[in-house]
């Protein structure tokens, strides 16, 4: 008969073995609880795990909760990664923003294998005596909340509850993350940073282990809409694991198919590669699948469902003074003849400060052919509602409205003749006499 001593050991020993032989850390770690190092998301890990920088989103809370503040849809991942020896991990992540500023998430994950046979020694033989079967299993349901603090820095932290099982044998606890995602306006560089998996040690029977504490660091490029590509680079340091480095690539074949790769520097099977796709459905409910191959072990397929359910809600109290006010100068900025550019023709915006209108949100561009831009953004759910168009270059102080009337259609078709401009659009609401402030602004150079 096995001592608890024995139960404990065996079962850090399985766990370990599961995730060693899955290639998610070498053999050298020193700490427990070691399903807490696997990483979620087929978009990130097709890009080599390599998201640090780039948290925005259902993908982004199991790399740096501090993106959450900048998330602005409201999405729900089925993730499925399916491994050698019908090892199968299976997460369900809920992301919602409630405002521009504030999200919440919520996700389960869980690793199962096939029953494993049990053998005991045969008192006769000596060899071995099959005597049924059990199973190993881990899983981690994770709360995070994320704040954007203004329009270039946001944070957040997660929650974590975990359990390792074998057979009747478990361990559990919680653990915290902590996170900070930065972006630098209009450059199309961010930077983030995150530490997983902080704690106390986890409880084996007779035996205490420490988390795996994690810490990442990443910086991102995305590049000008002309190309659609974006670039991403990991450095990834864990307790007991010696120090990795992820880059990682992103790049937009259409406007609705995008391929991705990426490197996993780091003592594993296989030679570190990872590749996968992405296909953006109607209404924005995205598909995202990546392959990672094992050597010897074998190949992995992880594919991802994403559910687009919306967007963040914009409440009248959102958004500071400086910035009511700062719109309200840009829009009604009167000439030096007294006129007012760049709404001629139109009265003042007055924006009351306890009825704000909504600023349109998930303003994005894409490139059509012969170099002409589509402008689109996200429908306002307010009756009667319509839109104008603005437009500045980059270095330019004055916005100019492009649209002579508010527009019912939520897409505008730019075909900018002149090479190596450099622009920022933004987009308003407008019902009745009340025009919102200006989204964020999107930025577009067409080459020289």
């Amino acid at each position: 008969m096995k001592t608890a001593a024995q139960n404990s050991a065996f079962l850090r020993y399985m766990i370990l073995a599961v995730l060693v032989a899955m290639g998610s850390l070498s053999a050298q770690t020193a700490t427990g609880v070691s399903f807490l190092r696997m990483t979620v998301g087929s978009r990130a890990q097709a890009m080599g795990d390599a998201y640090t920088g780039l948290a925005e989103s259902a993908n982004g809370i199991y790399y740096n909760p501090g993106g959450m503040g900048f998330g602005l849809n409201r999405e729900i991942m089925l993730y499925h990664s399916e491994w050698f020896e019908d090892i199968s991990v299976e997460n369900l992540t809920f992301f919602f923003p409630f405002t521009p500023q504030l999200s919440f998430a919520t996700g389960i994950s869980y690793l199962h294998t096939p029953d494993l046979v049990r053998y005991e020694i045969d008192p006769l033989t000596g060899g071995p005596l099959e005597n049924g079967t059990f199973g190993v299993y881990d899983f981690v349901i994770l709360t995070g909340i994320g704040y954007r603090i203004n329009d270039m820095v946001s944070v957040g932290t997660n929650l974590k509850f975990f359990q390792e099982g074998l057979e009747d044998v478990t361990a559990s606890g919680v653990a915290f993350d902590l996170g900070v995602l930065a972006k630098v306006p209009n450059t199309g560089f961010s930077f983030g940073a995150s530490i997983q998996n902080l704690g106390p040690s986890a409880k084996y029977i007779e035996a205490s282990e420490s988390l795996p504490m994690t810490y990442r660091l990443g910086a991102a490029y995305k590049m000008p809409t002309t190309i659609r590509g974006t670039f991403a680079l990991d450095f990834v340091k864990t307790r007991g694991q010696d120090f990795q480095i992820h880059p990682g690539l992103e790049f937009g074949i259409s406007n609705s198919f995008y391929l991705r790769g990426g490197y996993q520097v780091e003592e594993r099977a296989g030679n570190g590669m990872t590749a996968g796709f992405g296909l953006e459905l109607v209404d924005r409910h995205r598909v995202n699948y990546v392959y990672v191959p094992y050597g010897d072990l074998g190949d992995t397929h992880r594919a991802e469902v994403v559910f687009h359910i919306g967007n963040a809600h914009v409440p009248s109290s959102l958004g500071d003074r400086d910035r009511q006010d700062d719109a309200r100068r840009v829009i009604n900025r009167p000439r030096r003849d007294g006129s007012v550019t760049p709404t001629e023709g139109r009265k003042k915006v007055e924006i009351p400060d306890d009825k704000r209108l909504y600023s349109p949100t998930g303003v994005r561009l894409s490139r059509l052919k012969e170099n002409k831009m589509l402008l689109t953004w996200d429908p306002l759910p307010i009756p009667g509602v319509r839109y104008h168009v603005y437009a500045k270059q980059l270095q330019a102080n004055k916005w100019i409205k492009i649209t002579p009337q508010p527009i019912t259609k939520t897409s505008q078709v730019f075909n900018p003749k002149k090479r190596g401009l450099q622009l920022q659009f933004v987009v308003t609401a407008v019902a009745g006499d009340k025009e919102s402030d200006f989204s964020t602004p999107v930025y577009f150079e067409l080459p020289k």
